[in-house]
């Protein structure tokens, strides 16, 4: 088994930046991402489809999961420890089940690849289960569900990740920041889409403080490996990091442990490393599931949607559907062209284009 040291040899050495943020176009930002991928030894169509999951991630808000990373995966291809060229292999296949394996490639083609299969399957079935081992880092976990929940399809998914988490109580990083994700379509417009991590802000965000010399606000609670509250990204990055709920959301770390990486045949908890991550999808057909069908289930949502609409806000509050915000803020930078990406991010894309002779006229 790897030492802890080899084990975090995905995660990326920040360097500090002192450049500005730009505002990039969208359509820039999808080219030059298909580019870099495609110089990094991608297929064209693979490389596009990791472009669009990159360029939905950042849309919607979600930007520390779409081309923040670019920088990482150009260097896991050059360790060696993930491939460009690797597809999504079926191991096993019944009327209501897919299980592939992603031979160490990109975790966004990978997994996206599969779900691909995996809809029909279930529009057929009314149900399928499907599980990926060997796979990567997925990027924003939303992004499969709402493939699901775009054909109909109500949708669970949730994957492993690198240990960062302790068991509640302890200071050992045995279990990784797993992300849960749903979605569950609605008669018109976007489904409702749930997609949350383990701790109470994604750790990419503490990877941009420490890019951009910031501090981190005391109530995301981290500690160093003492148990003291920290702000510093260094010190948190390597201490206990929080789990929602305490003991909780270590719970559901050991249950997403147990979906992804047990049940798919992968790696689990301590075991998991960059390649070697696993991940599980459950798809269902709202027609065959709801004993009345498609429309009585449509019905239902609209009800529950209405119930929500019509509660008690507090002043100055405003109640949202799981994953509102997100849909309201990619329509507006869609509608505006652009999106802005802060310096960390800008300077990663001009190094990334330097490594890989690839001309830089993002901004």
């Amino acid at each position: 088994m790897s030492t802890p040291e080899q084990r975090q040899r995905g995660i990326p050495t920040i360097e500090r930046t002192e450049g500005e943020p730009a505002d990039i176009a969208v359509d820039a930002v999808r080219g030059f991402t298909a580019d870099v991928f495609t110089a990094a030894g991608m297929a064209r169509a693979d490389a596009e489809t990791v472009a669009e999951n990159f360029l939905w991630a950042d849309s919607r808000g979600v930007d520390t999961h779409g081309v923040q990373r670019i920088p990482w995966y150009l260097r896991w291809f050059e360790q060696g420890i993930t491939d460009p060229k690797a597809q999504v292999e079926i191991l096993r296949e019944r009327p209501s089940l897919l299980s592939g394996d992603g031979h160490s490639g990109l975790g966004q083609l990978v997994a996206t690849r599969f779900v691909e299969r995996m809809i029909p399957k279930a529009l057929e079935s009314g149900l399928c289960l499907g599980t990926i081992r060997m796979s990567n880092d997925w990027g924003c976990g939303g992004w499969y569900p709402h493939l699901a929940a775009s054909a109909g399809l109500a949708a669970i998914a949730t994957t492993t990740s690198i240990p960062n988490l302790a068991p509640y109580g302890a200071r050992t990083k045995l279990f990784g920041n797993n992300p849960i994700a749903f979605a569950f379509p609605r008669r018109e417009g976007a489904p409702i889409l749930l997609d949350m991590a383990l701790t109470p802000v994604a750790l990419g965000k503490v990877l941009r403080a420490q890019a951009e010399g910031t501090e981190l606000p005391a109530a995301w609670g981290f500690q160093d490996r003492d148990g003291n509250p920290t702000s510093d990204p260094a010190t948190a990055l390597a201490g206990i990091v929080p789990a929602i709920g305490g003991y909780k959301g270590t719970g559901l770390a050991m249950i997403t442990n147990l979906l992804a990486g047990v049940l798919s045949g992968s790696a689990h908890t301590s075991a998991v490393e960059v390649g070697k991550r696993g991940q599980f999808f459950v798809f269902m057909d709202p027609d065959v599931v709801h004993p009345e069908g498609r429309e009585a289930y449509f019905d239902a949502v609209e009800d529950l949607v209405a119930q929500v609409r019509a509660v008690d806000v507090l002043p100055g509050q405003q109640v949202f559907l799981p994953g509102e915000p997100e849909e309201l803020r990619r329509q507006e930078r869609l509608a505006a062209g652009v999106i802005r990406y802060p310096a960390s991010v800008v300077d990663g894309l001009r190094k990334s284009a330097e490594k890989l002779g690839l001309p830089f006229d993002l901004v």
